[in-house]
């Protein structure tokens, strides 16, 4: 047998081929390679002597590694006789051939059991597992060796290493080669510092160990154990914990980092580093089918060349050749690398198998097993690994329908990363289609892993009902105020309406989603917390916080929380909490800090305050219930230092520190910045805790804490400025509560009572159902539109309400005193027979009206029987079957073409196994094998033409089907503008049928039906009369607008509302849930307004408009009115300002009554409770006037305004119109025009007015942060 480091054959050059994977008759003929020094001749080391024993030499090696270990076992004894050289090859017993197990260890023969083995093979690839492994192979061989020496699978020995570790002993028991011996320069060439700074400046190639080094094995064994992320800084650290020797021999570890520093030459003696004999060189990323390279990782722009250091080049050849000599062309890969089926492990799902492995481990839970364990006749561990890989890891996974596996794989993939941004959310079915596709044709995802997507809309019940999802304080308090309402409720997404008090948790596609979020979810300690889905509406818990939500783009409302119904803490309970933390009978003030969020909460300021208050007194203890102080040390030390040299001062950092701190309080302090009302919905819901039980609170007085409690429930600091509190008023309420425990007792006793009235479970549980059947409403208008079918009798409305004559009326309904039900029997009796004639007239117009509809509807149904709309529907469903045919036969051809290129896959393996078996044939059997391959390329050739046929099958479907679908859609849009002219005629029919009919002919005005309604509009009007007599909706961008910014229980203020279009038509809309204010200074056009509401709207919703005889101004005052042409009149000033005059030929002008609306509404007309949420203002010209007069409203609910602008009005009257646009701004709105949705600046506004055509504008007047 020749020595495989016989280097005096010739070296020759590798396969042309970079990337293959090399074989011995790759490198069978080459091209001739540098003559390398023959090794026959050179001094051999003696045994003989008195000079130090060999170390015992060893390596740990993957399968695919063997042939380098090999070489270096063989370089190894070599130059050390007499020495002994270990390998210890990661696999099973069963995995290897007879001869390997001969010259190897594997993890069973140094104490690692195949169970713990193939779950580290699992949990760590590559590398990291040879890492893992390597400080129990040299605990293993120090037990009976002195001195043990470990060198990598891609290093060769060239010289002894008896005297570079000689000096090894018990007190420096640890020898570490470093990478470089000096600085590397910073010259652009690889590897340089950077590449050092990152590989570690020690190589772990070369490791030296003897007796003594033993409690540092131990420590590294069990600390890669627990961490094998960690073994390469634990390596890099082992210097600062033991005593080492620095082998700076430069003839020790010469490598791609130090070849360039270091000059190597060859002679008859051998090689040599700096004069000093080469002992080993590490061939770290040497890849023997690119020979060229010392080092493939650092190809780009090499610091070594080859070329130009030609002993190098013959070390490299010798090598190369050694490792074919060793067997390295027909070494097997890894076992490890794949499952046992051949499918690849992704890096991602070892790393969560290794947490749920160590996780399990610490809390004694049952281990997932690994797919390389061995099995039994009732166990199989591959079925449960693929199992547990098969399962979502998370919630969020779980609502996506994605497992374990199908994520790793595209945490691990940039490309999926790149085309499926959000695997979990937006892009969750298109993923699980590649997955279920691409993935499991490509082998990347094994098919029993691929579950169906989760459905897009879960089981629910369709009812009345709502789910309250998440936990904490504010769940529990929303679970209060569902529990009061008496609707029913559940604890996961049952019913369509879902309450979501987590953001974090998942709530699956198909519900009325409603995030109950403090402070609307613009409070920073939700800043990093991950959002699962968009939520439909968003509550805050306070008007502060409702103002900031609007930021977030979704609709937002204000939750009235319930008062929490809580006991005052025992006596005894009191007491032992207190003897626990050494308080007597000091007065406690209790505060909460959360360091997520230091700023905020500002307990600094109240140790200030309390040091600025007592002093030297000590009657007085200050107890802080800290959390977070684990993930925010900084902070935690800080306020620490604050307080460590006041021994009154206690800091509770343990898990139930809230608890106990407020069992020994006397009073809750919370001086937290309420800056602009962010972040205070968080300490009001804290303090609220507090009060239910009955504890004093001194707090803040801007944010939602003030608003939440007021003057009756806490004692309230006042504040500078934009939230910050004053420390002085804050110490005088300090000084104040202790000089009077008792008056400050009774007060907390009081301010509870009151806060219990005022914020009852069954107040707020009302509130909240009259919210969740609104928001049931719309989920039933949005998701239950199939469930109601097309063909209901249009006369039904009209049936009903004829049976609303037969409904006597109520006398018995309580009133104010006790004769009102008496008082209401006897007007009844006395007006029987009035009511009875009104009731015959209306029956008669009933009568009348249905007649004339039935008619109508027999006429239209006769005009659609002549556009045979029955033969269109017949046509497009006989479309609609031949597209569903197509798409079957299309189907069908596809799972022919997946069948063909199955086969096809099929034969090309076949082909490939007869090809690499073809060389152990004779030629008879290769006759066979062509004869069998002929036919197999024909039926190859057939398939391929099988192929085509059905792809020219599909191409002509496709296109008869487009044919056919453009012809069908052709006709069908020819029928349907016939059918939209014929509906035009019909409406004008009915118009007139309805004068005729309906007795209104003697009003004035016009009719004419459009998106409102049944509306009259003045016979002189100009504009919207000729527009809604052929059209059916009037300014259909506004009207849209609107809608999306109605808020249900809110109030619309409609200014110049002409003959009611917005106001009647936005009153149909709110339901029985909000109320509409129309303002009209013109009589006749106020008149008409009353006529339309009563036409269109039902008696019961009527009682909830307002309209007001008045002109909206900036100043209570006397107008004048001109008549306008459009219709109505245009107001103006009674002194006259501006340039506007009597028009010629018009009547004469009117005096009209000029209010503030912010005064007027709030006395006479109040909104009460409600929140104004949209005003509307048609007059262009005076919009800046309207407004002024309504600042107080603006800046206290922050409705949005759609209104009109007109700059040269606004200039009539003497103002300039950027100033105005200007003023706006600074009431905290953004400019918007109606269409867009991006803010313009005034400047930008006007430049646009004045380069275009038009003189009004709509605007929107979106709330912005309202400017100090």
């Amino acid at each position: 047998m020749s020595d495989p480091l016989d280097h005096s054959e010739s070296n020759q050059w590798p396969s042309a081929d970079p990337e293959g994977p090399g074989s011995a008759d790759e490198f069978a003929a080459e091209p001739a390679w540098p003559a390398e020094l023959p090794e026959e001749g050179s001094p051999r080391p003696s045994d003989e002597g008195g000079g130090p024993a060999p170390p015992h030499g060893c390596t740990v090696a993957r399968p695919g590694q063997l042939a380098g270990a090999r070489v270096l076992r063989d370089s190894f004894l070599r130059y050390h006789p007499g020495g002994r050289f270990t390998i210890l090859l990661l696999d099973f017993d069963s995995g290897l051939e007879a001869g390997s197990r001969e010259e190897v260890l594997i993890p069973a023969d140094i104490g690692v059991d195949e169970v713990e083995f193939a779950r580290l093979a699992t949990a760590c690839g590559g590398e990291l597992l040879n890492a893992v492994v390597l400080p129990r192979l040299l605990a293993f061989l120090l037990r009976s060796e002195p001195l043990v020496l470990y060198l990598s699978p891609s290093v060769q020995v060239f010289g002894s290493f008896r005297e570079p570790l000689a000096t090894l002993d018990k007190d420096t028991p640890l020898g570490l080669s470093p990478r470089v011996l000096r600085p590397l320069p910073a010259d652009g060439l690889r590897p340089g510092a950077r590449d050092l700074a990152g590989r570690g400046s020690f190589d772990p190639n070369l490791i030296a160990v003897c007796q003594g080094s033993e409690w540092v094995l131990d420590e590294w064994a069990q600390r890669v154990r627990a961490e094998p992320d960690a073994a390469a800084e634990f390596f890099e650290g082992l210097p600062a914990v033991v005593d080492h020797r620095v082998l700076r021999d430069p003839g020790v570890g010469l490598s791609v980092f130090s070849a360039g520093q270091r000059t190597l030459e060859s002679s008859e003696d051998g090689y040599f580093v700096d004069g000093q004999p080469l002992r080993s060189v590490h061939f770290e990323g040497f890849e023997p089918q690119r020979p060229w390279l010392f080092s493939a990782e650092y190809s780009d722009r090499p610091r070594v060349l080859l070329s130009e250091s030609p002993p190098l080049a013959q070390l490299c050849a010798g090598y190369r050749n050694a490792l074919v000599s060793q067997g390295m062309a027909t070494e097997k890969s890894s076992p490890f690398d794949e499952l046992p089926d051949g499918t690849a492990l992704p890096d991602s799902l070892r790393a969560a198998y290794r947490s749920q492995w160590l996780s399990a481990e610490i809390s004694g839970d049952p281990v997932v097993p690994s797919p390389f364990e061995p099995g039994g006749p009732e166990r199989d561990p591959f079925a449960e690994f693929l199992d547990w890989a098969a399962t979502p890891g998370d919630d969020q996974q779980r609502a996506a329908g994605c497992s374990r596996w199908c994520f790793a794989l595209w945490q691990d993939d940039p490309l999926l990363r790149r085309d499926y941004p959000r695997p979990l959310t937006d892009d969750a079915a298109a993923f699980a289609e590649w997955c279920a596709g691409v993935g499991v044709a490509s082998g990347r995802v094994p098919s029993r892993l691929v579950r169906s997507p989760g459905p897009n809309r879960s089981e629910m019940t369709d009812q009345l009902g709502v789910a309250v999802v998440g936990s904490g304080r504010l769940a529990e308090l929303v679970r209060l105020a569902v529990r009061s309402s008496g609707i029913p409720n559940s604890d996961d997404a049952q019913y369509p309406v879902v309450l979501r008090c987590d953001p974090s948790v998942p709530v699956p596609a198909g519900h009325h989603l409603i995030d109950v979020r403090p402070d609307g979810g613009a409070d920073p300690a939700e800043e990093k917390s991950t959002v699962s889905g968009e939520p439909t509406e968003l509550w805050a818990l306070s008007q502060a916080g409702r103002h900031a939500a609007r930021h977030v783009g979704v609709q937002a409302r204000v939750l009235a929380l319930p008062f929490p119904e809580h006991d005052r803490p025992d006596p005894a309970t009191r007491r032992q909490a207190r003897e626990r933390l050494g308080i007597g009978e000091e007065l406690v003030f209790t505060a909460f800090a959360d360091h997520a969020e230091e700023h905020r909460a500002n307990v600094l300021g109240l140790v200030t305050a309390f040091g600025t208050a007592f002093g030297g007194r000590d009657d007085v203890r200050l107890v802080v219930a800290v959390s977070g102080a684990a993930e925010h040390p900084e902070a935690a030390e800080r306020l620490r230092l604050a307080t460590t040299t006041d021994p009154r001062i206690l800091l509770l950092e343990q898990e139930d520190s809230e608890e106990t701190a407020q069992l020994v309080a006397d009073c809750a302090v919370s001086l937290h910045r309420a800056e602009g009302g962010v972040g205070g919905d968080r300490y009001a819901l804290r303090m609220l805790d507090a009060a239910a039980r009955g504890i004093p609170v001194i707090t803040v007085e801007q944010g939602s804490v003030g608003e939440l409690f007021g003057r009756d429930g806490a004692v309230l600091v006042g504040c500078h400025g934009a939230g910050e509190p004053d420390l002085e008023a804050a110490a005088t309420a300090l000084t104040e509560a202790a000089e009077d425990a008792g008056a400050l007792e009774r007060f907390g006793v009081a301010a509870r009572e009151r806060l219990a009235q005022h914020h009852a479970p069954n107040k707020a549980g009302e509130q909240l159902r009259e919210r969740v059947e609104a928001a049931y409403r719309n989920w039933r208008a949005k998701w239950a539109r199939d469930q109601h079918g097309p063909d209901e009798d249009p006369l039904r409305p009209l049936l009903v309400a004829r049976h609303a004559l037969h409904r006597p009326p109520e006398v018995g309904m309580g009133g104010r005193n006790a004769v009102t039900p008496a008082l209401r029997k006897a007007v009844l009796k006395a007006l029987g027979h009035y009511d009875e004639h009104i009731r015959d007239i209306i029956r008669s117009l009933l009568d009348g009206v249905e007649k004339t509809s039935s008619e109508l509807l027999r006429r239209q149904q006769e005009r659609a029987d002549d556009l045979d709309v029955n033969a269109v529907r017949a046509e497009l469903t006989q479309l609609a079957q031949r597209q569903e045919q197509l798409g079957s036969r299309v189907a069908g051809a596809d799972d022919s073409t997946v069948q063909a290129r199955t086969d096809l896959a099929e034969h090309e393996r076949r082909l490939r196994a007869l090809e690499e078996s073809a060389g152990s044939f004779g030629e008879r059997q290769l006759s066979e094998l062509a004869e069998r391959i002929d036919s197999l390329t024909g039926a190859v050739e057939r398939t391929l033409d099988r192929v085509d046929r059905l792809e020219q099958r599909i191409e002509t479907s496709e296109r008869n089907q487009r044919e056919q679908l453009e012809n069908g859609l052709r006709r069908t849009a020819l029928d349907i503008d016939n059918t939209l002219r014929s509906t035009d005629a019909l409406r004008r029919i009915v118009l007139r049928e309805h004068e005729r009919n309906s007795g209104t002919a003697h009003l004035p005005g016009t009719p004419v039906v459009c998106e409102a309604g049944l509306l009259r509009l003045p016979a002189d009007d100009t504009v919207m009369l000729p527009w809604l007599s052929s059209h059916h909706r009037w300014d259909a961008e506004v009207s849209a607008l609107i809608d999306s910014l109605l808020e249900p229980g809110g109030v619309f203020l409609d200014v110049g509302a002409y003959v009611g279009y917005q106001a009647v038509r936005v009153l149909g809309r709110l339901n029985y849930t909000g109320r509409v204010i129309a303002v009209e200074p013109d009589e006749a056009a106020r008149g008409l307004l009353e006529h339309n509401a009563e036409v269109n709207v039902a008696e019961r919703l009527r009682e909830r408009l307002t309209v007001l005889d008045c002109a909206a101004w900036s100043a209570d005052g006397e107008l004048l009115g001109l008549p306008a042409g459009t219709g109505g009149v245009e107001v103006t000033s009674a002194e006259g300002e501006g340039h506007h005059s009597v028009p010629d030929g018009r009547a004469s002008v009117v005096r009209l009554r000029g209010v503030r609306l912010d005064g007027e509404l709030s006395s006479e007309h109040g909104i009460g409770e409600r929140n104004l949420s949209v005003v509307h203002v048609d007059v262009g010209s005076r919009v800046h006037r309207i407004l002024a007069g309504l600042e107080r409203l603006l800046r206290g609910h922050r409705p949005a305004v759609v209104c009109s602008f007109t700059p040269s009005g606004i200039r009539a009257l003497g103002d300039e119109p950027r100033a105005v646009l200007e003023e706006f701004t600074s009431w905290g709105y953004d400019i918007v025009p109606v269409g867009r949705s991006e803010p313009v600046a005034p400047e930008q506004l006007m430049q646009a007015i004045g380069a275009s055509e038009t003189s009004t504008v709509k605007l929107w007047l979106r709330p912005g942060r309202e400017t100090e």
